[in-house]
């Protein structure tokens, strides 16, 4: 399978979803369907065609050099758990946040992997990536023994740029609708539901709005069946400023209704753990 910026792929079922979702080796979180208000309800076009609004261009580069044998590049000091010394720290320097996993059943996974949802609506080509986020820690790997190409988790965490919108409160709201809906229910079958957004601030220094959008009884496709079931979806979006003063957004989606869910009360810490990274006295 073949990616419009010619990035190979290892197709997943991530986070249990309906579609198929995609890992990008080396890839970034740029590639997205437009952040279109298309939802269930919604007066608009319900295709929400991604080729006629183009929300994001990658913008922003990394703060230091990637050539790791370049002397002048310096080394990065892992940050610490806040959460419990034995919890799990995924970072993502170009945007600048950090955040702790619990120690068991999560995977960190290197800042150079990009975690996606291919686009299924009709019209879209093969290969064309809906939504995409890096810095992405997973839940339960390889849950589903009958996942196609062997790949699935129960959820993820990542962060994306959010350059598309005018504030975080609004960028908190595309995301929370876009990924949902990307990873559960593209063709608008099941019930859709997000929240208002709402001010937020971690315990560590990440503040902003937070949206969270869930999607339930979507049918499951009698053509092209889940190997791994249908479920529910769930997601919390956090859009923030981050020490560039650019706009970003942390994103967890989590498959809903099932005997092993990520329990809101994890998905909390996990949120109270955002942070940014580098600190300033790092970068010195």
């Amino acid at each position: 399978m073949k990616i419009a910026v010619g990035i190979i792929v290892a197709v997943a079922v991530v986070a249990g979803a309906a579609v198929t979702g995609v890992v990008l080796m080396g890839g970034d979180d740029s590639p997205q369907a437009g952040q279109n208000r298309d939802t269930p309800g919604d007066s608009g076009d319900p295709s929400g065609d991604p080729s006629e609004d183009p929300t994001e261009e990658p913008t922003d580069e990394p703060t230091r050099p990637n050539d790791p044998d370049d002397p002048r590049q310096g080394v990065l000091q892992r940050p610490d758990p806040v959460i419990a010394p034995d919890w799990q720290v995924q970072t993502l320097e170009n945007r600048h946040i950090a955040f702790d996993v619990p120690p068991d059943e999560w995977t960190v996974n290197s800042e150079g992997t990009t975690f996606g949802y291919e686009d299924e609506r009709e019209g879209a080509e093969e290969g064309d990536i809906l939504v995409a986020m890096s810095g992405v820690a997973t839940y339960m790997d390889g849950w589903c023994a009958d996942a196609e190409y062997g790949v699935s988790s129960r959820a993820m965490a990542g962060t994306k740029g959010a350059q598309g919108a005018t504030n975080t409160a609004e960028a908190a709201e595309n995301e929370a609708m876009n990924w949902v809906l990307g990873g559960y229910d593209q063709h608008q079958r099941g019930t859709f539901e997000m929240s208002e957004p709402e001010e937020f601030e971690s315990d560590h220094g990440i503040s902003g709005h937070l949206v969270t959008a869930t999607v339930r009884d979507v049918p499951e496709d009698e053509e092209d069946p889940n190997p791994c079931g249908q479920t529910d979806g769930k997601v919390y979006a956090v859009s923030y400023l981050d020490l560039n003063n650019d706009m970003a957004t942390w994103v967890l989606v989590a498959d809903a209704g099932v005997e092993d869910e990520l329990p809101d009360e994890t998905i909390e810490q996990i949120m109270s753990s955002l942070r940014p990274y580098p600190l300033e006295t790092e970068q010195s």
